[in-house]
Protein backbone atom coordinates (compact mmCIF):
# COMPACT_ATOMS: atom_id res chain seq x y z
CA UNK A 1 0.00 0.00 0.00
CA UNK A 2 1.50 3.29 -0.91
CA UNK A 3 0.65 6.36 1.01
CA UNK A 4 -1.78 7.61 -1.58
CA UNK A 5 -3.97 4.63 -1.16
CA UNK A 6 -3.75 5.08 2.85
CA UNK A 7 -4.45 8.69 2.63
CA UNK A 8 -7.54 8.16 0.28
CA UNK A 9 -8.28 5.30 2.71
CA UNK A 10 -7.96 7.15 5.72
CA UNK A 11 -10.01 9.69 4.67
CA UNK A 12 -13.42 8.08 4.31
CA UNK A 13 -16.04 8.34 6.56
CA UNK A 14 -16.03 5.67 9.50
CA UNK A 15 -12.39 4.58 9.41
CA UNK A 16 -10.77 5.25 12.07
CA UNK A 17 -7.04 3.85 11.21
CA UNK A 18 -5.45 1.08 10.03
CA UNK A 19 -4.43 -1.64 12.66
CA UNK A 20 -1.00 -3.30 12.02
CA UNK A 21 2.73 -2.86 11.63
CA UNK A 22 4.13 1.31 10.72
CA UNK A 23 5.46 1.51 7.39
CA UNK A 24 8.07 4.57 6.32
CA UNK A 25 10.60 7.36 7.86
CA UNK A 26 9.96 9.02 10.92
CA UNK A 27 8.33 12.26 9.29
CA UNK A 28 6.16 9.70 6.74
CA UNK A 29 4.63 6.63 8.70
CA UNK A 30 1.94 4.77 7.46
CA UNK A 31 0.36 1.77 8.94
CA UNK A 32 0.42 -0.68 6.77
CA UNK A 33 -2.52 -3.01 7.60
CA UNK A 34 -2.59 -6.53 8.40
CA UNK A 35 -5.04 -8.92 6.60
CA UNK A 36 -7.80 -10.40 8.52
CA UNK A 37 -8.03 -14.01 9.21
CA UNK A 38 -9.96 -16.11 7.37
CA UNK A 39 -11.48 -17.74 10.67
CA UNK A 40 -12.17 -14.23 11.77
CA UNK A 41 -14.14 -13.25 9.01
CA UNK A 42 -16.18 -16.95 8.88
CA UNK A 43 -17.07 -15.48 12.14
CA UNK A 44 -18.45 -12.46 11.29
CA UNK A 45 -20.25 -14.42 8.62
CA UNK A 46 -21.77 -16.82 10.99
CA UNK A 47 -22.28 -14.16 13.44
CA UNK A 48 -24.22 -11.84 10.78
CA UNK A 49 -26.06 -14.97 9.61
CA UNK A 50 -27.73 -15.91 13.37
CA UNK A 51 -28.81 -12.08 13.84
CA UNK A 52 -30.86 -12.59 10.45
CA UNK A 53 -32.19 -15.13 11.32
CA UNK A 54 -33.29 -13.82 14.89
CA UNK A 55 -34.74 -10.67 12.92
CA UNK A 56 -36.87 -13.05 10.54
CA UNK A 57 -37.70 -14.57 13.55
CA UNK A 58 -39.22 -12.15 15.01
CA UNK A 59 -40.81 -10.38 11.78
CA UNK A 60 -42.65 -13.20 11.50
CA UNK A 61 -44.05 -13.66 14.53
CA UNK A 62 -45.06 -10.14 15.12
CA UNK A 63 -46.99 -11.43 11.59
CA UNK A 64 -48.31 -13.86 13.17
CA UNK A 65 -49.66 -12.08 16.36
CA UNK A 66 -51.00 -9.61 13.86
CA UNK A 67 -52.82 -12.14 12.23
CA UNK A 68 -54.02 -13.63 15.57
CA UNK A 69 -55.48 -10.02 16.64
CA UNK A 70 -57.80 -9.46 12.90
CA UNK A 71 -61.16 -11.44 13.54
CA UNK A 72 -61.81 -11.17 10.32
CA UNK A 73 -59.05 -14.09 10.00
CA UNK A 74 -60.08 -15.79 12.35
CA UNK A 75 -64.26 -15.79 11.66
CA UNK A 76 -64.84 -14.09 14.73
CA UNK A 77 -67.47 -11.80 14.59
CA UNK A 78 -66.83 -8.31 17.21
CA UNK A 79 -69.86 -7.63 19.52
CA UNK A 80 -69.74 -4.14 18.30
CA UNK A 81 -69.99 -4.54 14.98
CA UNK A 82 -71.48 -7.30 13.12
CA UNK A 83 -70.47 -8.17 10.06
CA UNK A 84 -71.96 -10.54 7.16
CA UNK A 85 -68.07 -12.01 6.26
CA UNK A 86 -69.68 -15.22 4.99
CA UNK A 87 -71.58 -13.23 2.25
CA UNK A 88 -68.59 -10.66 1.33
CA UNK A 89 -68.08 -11.07 -1.98
CA UNK A 90 -65.52 -8.77 -3.25
CA UNK A 91 -65.71 -7.71 -7.46
CA UNK A 92 -63.09 -5.75 -8.94
CA UNK A 93 -64.34 -3.26 -11.76
CA UNK A 94 -61.49 -3.41 -14.29
CA UNK A 95 -61.01 -0.40 -15.85
CA UNK A 96 -58.21 1.96 -16.96
CA UNK A 97 -55.14 3.47 -14.48
CA UNK A 98 -55.94 5.33 -11.55
CA UNK A 99 -57.60 4.85 -8.48
CA UNK A 100 -61.16 6.11 -9.46
CA UNK A 101 -61.62 4.09 -12.46
CA UNK A 102 -60.52 0.59 -9.95
CA UNK A 103 -63.10 -0.05 -7.49
CA UNK A 104 -63.88 -2.72 -4.70
CA UNK A 105 -67.50 -3.31 -4.08
CA UNK A 106 -68.52 -5.17 -1.10
CA UNK A 107 -72.39 -6.87 -0.88
CA UNK A 108 -73.96 -7.91 1.73
CA UNK A 109 -72.23 -6.31 4.27
CA UNK A 110 -73.91 -4.67 7.74
CA UNK A 111 -73.33 -3.08 10.52
CA UNK A 112 -75.20 -2.65 13.91
CA UNK A 113 -73.94 0.99 15.09
CA UNK A 114 -76.90 3.24 15.35
CA UNK A 115 -76.82 6.53 13.60
CA UNK A 116 -75.04 9.62 15.23
CA UNK A 117 -73.46 7.33 18.04
CA UNK A 118 -69.62 7.65 19.36
CA UNK A 119 -67.29 4.99 17.49
CA UNK A 120 -63.86 4.36 18.16
CA UNK A 121 -61.40 3.89 15.25
CA UNK A 122 -59.15 0.82 16.10
CA UNK A 123 -56.65 0.59 13.09
CA UNK A 124 -56.23 3.11 9.96
CA UNK A 125 -54.68 6.71 9.90
CA UNK A 126 -57.19 7.69 12.46
CA UNK A 127 -56.23 4.88 14.92
CA UNK A 128 -57.26 5.75 18.33
CA UNK A 129 -59.47 8.49 17.23
CA UNK A 130 -63.42 8.76 18.62
CA UNK A 131 -65.39 10.35 16.55
CA UNK A 132 -69.84 10.15 15.40
CA UNK A 133 -71.11 7.82 13.15
CA UNK A 134 -72.67 9.55 10.18
CA UNK A 135 -73.58 6.87 7.65
CA UNK A 136 -72.52 3.37 5.86
CA UNK A 137 -72.40 2.69 2.64
CA UNK A 138 -73.22 -1.05 2.02
CA UNK A 139 -71.50 -1.14 -1.39
CA UNK A 140 -68.09 -0.17 -0.59
CA UNK A 141 -68.15 -0.83 3.22
CA UNK A 142 -67.45 2.50 3.98
CA UNK A 143 -68.67 4.22 7.00
CA UNK A 144 -68.58 7.87 7.07
CA UNK A 145 -67.08 9.49 10.60
CA UNK A 146 -67.37 13.06 11.70
CA UNK A 147 -63.82 13.79 13.73
CA UNK A 148 -63.61 17.43 15.60
CA UNK A 149 -60.21 18.54 14.70
CA UNK A 150 -58.74 21.80 15.69
CA UNK A 151 -62.55 22.87 16.80
CA UNK A 152 -64.24 21.38 13.20
CA UNK A 153 -65.64 18.85 11.86
CA UNK A 154 -64.35 16.42 9.56
CA UNK A 155 -65.53 13.93 7.85
CA UNK A 156 -63.95 10.44 6.74
CA UNK A 157 -64.59 7.92 5.12
CA UNK A 158 -63.46 4.63 6.86
CA UNK A 159 -63.11 0.84 6.32
CA UNK A 160 -66.46 -0.60 9.02
CA UNK A 161 -63.66 -3.44 9.77
CA UNK A 162 -61.99 -0.74 11.59
CA UNK A 163 -64.35 0.90 13.84
CA UNK A 164 -66.02 -0.57 16.77
CA UNK A 165 -68.94 1.66 19.24
CA UNK A 166 -67.86 3.38 22.20
CA UNK A 167 -69.12 1.97 25.93
CA UNK A 168 -69.33 4.60 27.54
Amino acid sequence: MNKEVHDFIRECDGVGGFIGSKVGNTKRQINKPRPVDEDDMEAIFKQAKVEQAKADQAFEDEQLKAEASNPEKLGVDSPLVSQNIAQTKASKKIGGRGRKSRKEKIEGMTISIKLGSTVQVMSGAFAGFSGTFKKFDSQTGLATVGFTLFGKETLADIDAKEIVAETS
